[in-house]
């Protein structure tokens, strides 16, 4: 366990040493014209566009789930990257060593990097193991903050700040943009609220962890999860039997849970499984933040009439 406790450290200080280019570099110059801004999560890439509106062209990064060791900025993407001005990231150690390796490999001046992260309500914060480690990537809590729409808000005046300093003549403008969105979104949730009423009680077992951020905001249905390393899952047959223990009714697997889990949740939980994506990227047609919870509430009032 101390082992993998110091494997765990030492790939984070690798991450933090990737990440000193970026930190301390003299911020870039303000330039004109249209900003090309790298985005490192799929459903943080409409905020930046209703912040900036047609002043900004967008790059996403990342494809599938951040939390993967081997994650590494798609080939695609590479060329857009070192062209980029600024970089909306979400403060995890995994997305800042992939970029950060990216930009040494083309020799790409250091962008604004614009952490999305600072001040955003968390769940699941992390205590420490029996060896008395907790591993720093996680230290903040859960790290799909974006999954609570009350951090939405939050967000968008965070890169309307960002991209302020790169364009001053245009600051009013982007915060006025963050602003209308966060109005929009404030009534979204108190319809989302009212929506889910009937699924009040419910408990619902979430494959993603990062659900938990949904309930916190809208308060219903309850989510359940797995507890442990959020990279080192229990074993298939370990985890249906957590589930048995939680009395859930309903159990909801993400297009990134691996097909033996949701083999085994469907073949042996005797519980409705049902695939909801947690990322627009896996939701046909959508194209806006939110899109996401649109989608999960549909499917969990859905389950509530039954």
């Amino acid at each position: 366990m101390q082992t993998n406790g110091l494997k765990r450290v030492l790939g984070v200080l690798l991450a933090c040493l990737a990440l000193t280019g970026p930190a301390f570099a003299a911020p870039p110059k303000a330039r004109e014209g249209q900003l090309t801004v790298a985005v490192a999560v799929t459903d943080l890439e409409p905020i930046v566009r209703a912040v900036g509106g047609s002043q900004v062209e967008t790059v996403n990064l990342f494809k599938g789930c951040i939390l993967r060791k081997d994650l590494q900025v798609e080939p695609a993407a590479k060329a857009r990257l070192a062209a980029s001005e600024a970089i909306v990231w979400t403060g995890f150690l995994n997305e800042s060593a992939a970029i950060s390796a990216a930009l040494r490999a083309s020799g790409a001046p250091t962008p604004k990097w614009i952490d999305v992260s600072k001040g955003a309500a968390r769940t699941n914060l992390p205590t420490s193991n029996c060896g008395g480690y907790v591993d720093p990537a996680y230290a903040a809590g859960d790290p799909f903050f974006w999954l609570n729409p009350t951090n939405g808000g939050l967000v968008a005046r965070t890169i309307a700040r960002g991209l302020g300093e790169l364009r001053p003549a245009s600051r009013a403008l982007f915060m006025a943009n963050a602003e209308a969105f966060e109005k929009a979104l404030a009534r979204d949730i108190e319809r989302w609220k009212v929506a889910l009423k009937p699924a009040q009680g419910m408990r619902v077992f979430a494959a993603q962890c990062g659900w938990q951020n949904f309930s916190a905001a809208v308060g219903a249905p309850a989510f359940v999860t797995c507890k442990g390393t959020p990279d080192e899952p229990p074993s298939p047959q370990a985890l249906l039997l957590h589930i048995r223990g939680l009395k859930s009714e309903l159990i909801l697997v993400d297009p990134n849970t691996p097909q033996d889990y949701t083999e085994a949740f469907r073949e042996h939980s005797k519980l409705k499984v049902l695939e909801v994506p947690s990322s627009i990227e896996g939701i046909r047609g959508a194209t806006t933040y939110s899109a996401l919870f649109e989608n999960l509430v549909k499917v969990l009032l859905g389950q509530a009439k039954h």
